[in-house]
């Protein structure tokens, strides 16, 4: 049998019929290694489709309780991202948290790289209104419709977004150009390599009002 117990800032128990692993969601505490538990769990496919079906699970009562920006930033952090708020430090384990449950505390900064959060996880972009930087690099479970959500709720302030080694297509792509402050942008040549799509956007990126500072990533 399995078990999962979502409550943050207690242990996650899971049992199989193999062996009782007992896992704290805490970015630097796993079993008694330092092992992340993502990395424990990519080996198998079921245990870590579990997982991450868990920790990318949206939790609107939570939302209730402590409010969009906090919400997303315990969402960043259990799946071992880090966040940052206007006038804060960077955010990177539980213990830091405690900033963000401040009334005053806006998340401004997302650093998600080469991390298991999914599209449907970016539901907890909902209500999020000061995001200016936003790196999703290597995070290959962001794909176009997680970009949609991202494009609903940042498309007026975000500044800074990189793609690069996502899952997001030359469809997805095409939500760039109706970014309206975005200032710089990082994807990588999967994206250049379909043409002539991609130069059509291109195009429209830089007949934009305010210039853009483009990276392709090889």
């Amino acid at each position: 049998s399995s078990g999962i117990n979502a409550e943050y800032g207690q242990h996650y128990y899971i049992t199989n019929n193999l062996s009782s692993v007992g896992i704290c969601c805490k970015r630097d505490i796993c079993l008694s290694s330092a092992m992340s538990i993502s990395k424990i769990f990519k080996r198998s496919r079921l245990f870590y489709g579990f997982i991450n079906l868990a920790f990318n699970q949206y939790d609107n009562s939570r939302v209730k309780q402590v409010g969009p920006d906090a919400a997303a930033a315990e969402w960043i952090v259990k799946n071992e991202g880090r966040v940052k708020g206007l006038n804060t430090a960077w955010v990177e384990n539980f213990q830091g948290l405690s900033v963000c449950y401040s009334p005053k505390f806006h998340l401004t900064h997302i650093e998600a790289i080469d991390i298991d959060i999914t599209s449907g996880g970016c539901k907890y972009f909902d209500g999020l209104k000061h995001i200016t930087y936003l790196k999703l690099r290597d995070s290959v479970n962001i794909d176009d419709s997680g970009l949609q959500i991202i494009h609903r709720n940042c498309w007026n302030t975000l500044q800074y977004l990189d793609i690069a080694g996502t899952s997001i297509s030359i469809r997805g792509f095409e939500l760039m150009i109706k970014f309206q402050n975005l200032q710089s942008l990082e994807y990588d040549v999967k994206l250049k390599n379909n043409q002539p799509k991609h130069d059509q956007i291109l195009a429209s990126l830089k007949k934009s009002d305010k210039p853009i500072d483009i990276k392709v990533i090889e």
